[in-house]
């Protein structure tokens, strides 16, 4: 009997423990950026000037105990389609972007301040429409750090993410902020801004100095 006590108390602590270890989230945000400069697509440019779009992030992330292997977290961002004029053609271009950052990353530190650093596979999905009908997508390997910071005492926290990847004078930053406030058990509403920064010179079929940039409200659940 007392063996079975003690063995159903290892059980039910080893269960606790697991709960608290593996994290799971996801939250949603509505997102409206706009865009500046110009996106050249085998040899087609399009001029943009604050021209703006709303769409949405998706993003989900697991955690485990086990030490070797990393943590993930997925993030989407559904299509967002962008118009400027053609200078050399002329008329008007649309190009549209979707993208999918797939994350692995390992927590280094989980105290009232949170920091993680890992890779982001950038799946960058685009299409030109106008001058030409094209579409295109590459795979973009990026380095990765988060970090949060809690106030302790009150239902507020600050949190973000620089995705960056730069070589030869090309350079993509994705970066993203903000307020997080916890509205009831596993609940939370966000707030933010996230910039993006394209610079591309004849690579990929791509010329291209472009930036992406504007506020996001949305929900975030953990389990």
């Amino acid at each position: 009997m007392v063996r079975s006590m003690i063995l159903a108390a290892g059980l039910l602590g080893a269960n606790a423990s697991a709960a608290m270890l593996l994290g799971f989230g996801a939250d949603v945000d509505y997102y409206a950026p706009e865009v500046n400069g110009y996106f050249d697509y085998k040899n087609t440019q399009t001029d943009f000037g604050n021209d703006d779009e709303s769409g949405y992030q998706i993003g989900a992330y697991f955690e485990h105990p086990v030490p070797v292997l990393p943590n993930l977290r997925i993030d989407l961002t559904t299509e967002s389609s962008f118009s400027g004029i053609d200078p050399v053609l002329g008329g008007v271009n649309t190009v549209s972007f979707d993208q999918i950052d797939i994350t692995p990353y390992y927590e280094i530190l989980d105290n009232v301040v949170d920091i993680d650093i890992g890779v982001t596979f950038k799946v960058l999905d685009g299409q030109v429409e106008g001058a030409i009908n094209e579409s295109f997508s590459e795979v973009i390997p990026m380095g990765y750090i988060g970090a949060a910071v809690a106030f302790p005492g009150l239902p507020l926290s600050l949190a973000g993410n620089v995705k960056y990847i730069g070589y030869d004078g090309d350079s993509f930053t994705d970066a993203r902020i903000k307020a997080v406030w916890d509205i009831a058990a596993g609940v939370h509403a966000q707030a933010g801004y996230r910039y993006e920064s394209l610079k591309i010179d004849d690579r990929f079929d791509i010329n291209t100095d472009v930036t992406f940039k504007g506020p996001f409200v949305g929900l975030g659940f953990t389990f």
